[in-house]
């Protein structure tokens, strides 16, 4: 028998919201909440009960990339939560094996995530393939470049990508 963790009424939104803040330790700012709100809109989103309780949850966001030049479906997974008083108790895992399972009756062909741990979501089929650094200098600690070359021109572009 398939249980049904698909999240779809106003109070699923906001009891996956109030676990996101709880579970990432989050505070509630307007900013926050439209970001999230824009996400949850699109998704398709899982979400596991105890008692009534949303305690786990996770999204799946539909979206399509280009790889070497040919487009597939791809969905994001994000937000895979649990209470704390719920950890590692299968709950997330059972939300992301439903949500795999959905993609491939879908015929969604890849699935990206940003994992907090290579080794839990390897479990899943998900393996390390991008690299991502982030970088930040003072800008007194840039080289001082000066131009040799002052040919080509400029053309400056408004607001509205037009010239």
């Amino acid at each position: 028998m398939t249980t049904d963790y698909r999240l779809t009424s106003d109070a699923d939104r906001e009891a996956f919201y109030q676990l996101y803040q709880y579970a990432f330790n989050n505070h509630d700012t307007p900013v926050r909440r439209r970001f999230f709100m824009d996400r949850y809109q699109h998704g398709w989103i899982y979400g596991r009960h105890d008692h009534g309780q949303l305690v786990s949850g996770l999204y799946s966001l539909p979206l399509a990339v280009n790889f070497h030049g040919v487009t597939y479906r791809m969905n994001g997974i994000g937000d895979v939560m649990s209470a704390p008083e719920y950890a590692g108790q299968g709950g997330a895992g059972q939300l992301l094996t439903t949500a795999l399972t959905e993609m491939a009756a879908n015929h969604v062909t890849l699935s990206y995530l940003a994992p907090f741990a290579y080794g839990y979501y390897r479990r899943f089929g998900y393996e390390h393939v991008f690299d991502h650094a982030h970088q930040v200098m003072a800008a007194p600690d840039l080289p001082r470049v000066k131009p040799t070359d002052w040919s080509g021109t400029i053309t400056r572009y408004g607001n509205d990508g037009l010239a």
